[in-house]
C-alpha cells in the first residue's frame, strides 16, 4: 500500500473545522471548565455528549468511572467481549443510580463459528438473530439497564455479516422497540470498504474507526501494527458526515 500521510497541522485543522463523524472540536466547544463541559450533538441521532468519550475497557475501578461522570463526562464506551463480559459488569455497577445521566455505548458481534448455516436461508437468519439477541440480553443484564444508547456491531470484518439482511433487521427491530437508541459498527481501517458501503446503504447511524494524524497505530495490548491511506479515510468519513452518519 502506498501510504498517504497527513501532517499534524493539517490533522488539527481538519478536526477543528469538522470532518465526517469526528468533529472532536467545533465552534461550540469553548475553553469551559470541566464542571460544565459543552455538549455535542451526535449526527442525527438525537443524542448529545461531550466531545470526549470515556473508554472503560482498561478500567478496573468503579470509582474512576463515577469520578469521571461527576466531573461532567457523560459518554462511556464498553463492549461485550471486554474482559469476558466483566467490563460491562464494572460499568453497570459504577453507573448504579446515575444511569440516566450517561450515554452508554456497547458492542456485540457475530462469529462464523456460531453460525453453522453460514447465514444461508431461514435457518441461517435464525442463527444470526439468536446469537445477536443472546449477546444483547447479556449486555443489558451486565449493564443493569433496560436499554443501550448506542449499540455497535463490534470489530466488523465481513460485509456478509455486517450487511446481512437479518443483522440489519435485528438492529432495526431493537431500535424500533427502544432497546437501543442508535445502531452502528466499529471497524479497523484495513476494511474501508465497510464504511464506504454504509455510505451507499445509509443504514448504520454511527461508524467507529481509528483516526490520528499519523495514519497508523500500534495496538497497546496485542502490539499489532496498522496503517491506512489517510486521504481515502477522510474522504469516506466526510461523505458519511454529509449523509448524516456520525
Amino acid at each position: 500500500m502506498v501510504k498517504k500521510l497527513i501532517t499534524r497541522k493539517k490533522f488539527i485543522a481538519t478536526a477543528i473545522t469538522g470532518i465526517a463523524g469526528i468533529r472532536l472540536i467545533n465552534n461550540s466547544v469553548k475553553a469551559e471548565s470541566s464542571e460544565n463541559p459543552a455538549l455535542k450533538r451526535i449526527g442525527n441521532t438525537g443524542l448529545s455528549v461531550i466531545p470526549v468519550c470515556f473508554g472503560a475497557t482498561r478500567t478496573n475501578e468503579e470509582s474512576l468511572i463515577r469520578y469521571a461522570v461527576d466531573k461532567g463526562l457523560n459518554f462511556i464506551d464498553t463492549g461485550r467481549v471486554y474482559s469476558n463480559g466483566n467490563n460491562e459488569l464494572l460499568v453497570g455497577r459504577a453507573l448504579t443510580g446515575i444511569r440516566k445521566n450517561v450515554v452508554i455505548q456497547s458492542k456485540i458481534k457475530l462469529e462464523w463459528n456460531e453460525l453453522p448455516s453460514k447465514g444461508k436461508g431461514k435457518k441461517g437468519a435464525g442463527e444470526i438473530r439468536k446469537a445477536l439477541m443472546s449477546k444483547l440480553e447479556a449486555s443489558l443484564k451486565a449493564l443493569n439497564t433496560d436499554y443501550i444508547d448506542i449499540l455497535l456491531y463490534h470489530d466488523a470484518l465481513d460485509e456478509k455479516l455486517l450487511f446481512h439482511k437479518e443483522t440489519m433487521r435485528f438492529f432495526s427491530d431493537m431500535k424500533k422497540d427502544g432497546i437501543i437508541k442508535v445502531k452502528g459498527f466499529s471497524t479497523h481501517n484495513e476494511y474501508m470498504n465497510l464504511p464506504a458501503r454504509n455510505n451507499s446503504e445509509k443504514f448504520y447511524d454511527i461508524i467507529m474507526v481509528p483516526f490520528n494524524h499519523k495514519g497508523s497505530f500500534i495496538h497497546s495490548v496485542s502490539g499489532r501494527f496498522s496503517e491506512w491511506d489517510q486521504d481515502k479515510l477522510i474522504s469516506i468519513l466526510e461523505e458519511a458526515y454529509n449523509k448524516g452518519t456520525e
